[in-house]
């Protein structure tokens, strides 16, 4: 059973802030990245979260709701912090901070899987979702790899 709007409107409202969040962050991260394709790569993935913003802000509409405002929440503020402090340290640490950041979306975005929203809703957080698990796979195997430190020029 599809949930109440009310309901469906709120947690809808929680994932485009995070996905806001998200884009502060990365902007954050990609300002302290050395390393051309890395930069290219978070350029990307925050244009993808840019892109979350406007279908689900899309879906909050036809659903008769508003939108947040487009700027970082108090949960995004702490997470650009840390990816500002974390990115200053370079491209290791910065991809670090991203790491926490994207496992934090993936985990948001996994859970979502299992809203009762309407269908449009449902295949705008699958495709976010899908996109977060590129992110956090590509972010994952730069560090194992060593992208940012003297083992690897990735």
């Amino acid at each position: 059973m599809i949930m109440d709007r009310d309901d469906a409107l709120e947690k809808l409202v929680d994932l485009v802030q995070l996905d806001i969040d998200a884009v502060e962050a990365y902007n954050e991260a990609i300002e302290k990245i050395d390393v051309e394709d890395v930069r290219a790569r978070l350029s990307t993935y925050r244009d993808d979260h840019q892109r979350h913003v406007s279908e689900i802000t899309e879906v909050i509409r036809m659903l008769g709701g508003e939108p947040p405002e487009l700027e970082t929440g108090m949960k995004g503020k702490l997470l650009e912090g840390m990816t500002a402090l974390r990115s200053s340290m370079g491209t290791d640490s910065a991809l670090k901070a991203m790491r926490m950041n994207e496992q934090l979306t993936n985990r948001t975005y996994e859970d979502a899987m299992d809203w009762e929203v309407p269908p449009e809703a449902h295949d705008v957080i699958r495709r976010g979702f899908e996109d977060e698990r590129q992110h956090l796979a590509y972010i994952e195997q730069a560090l194992s790899v060593g992208v940012g430190s003297s083992r690897s020029d990735y």
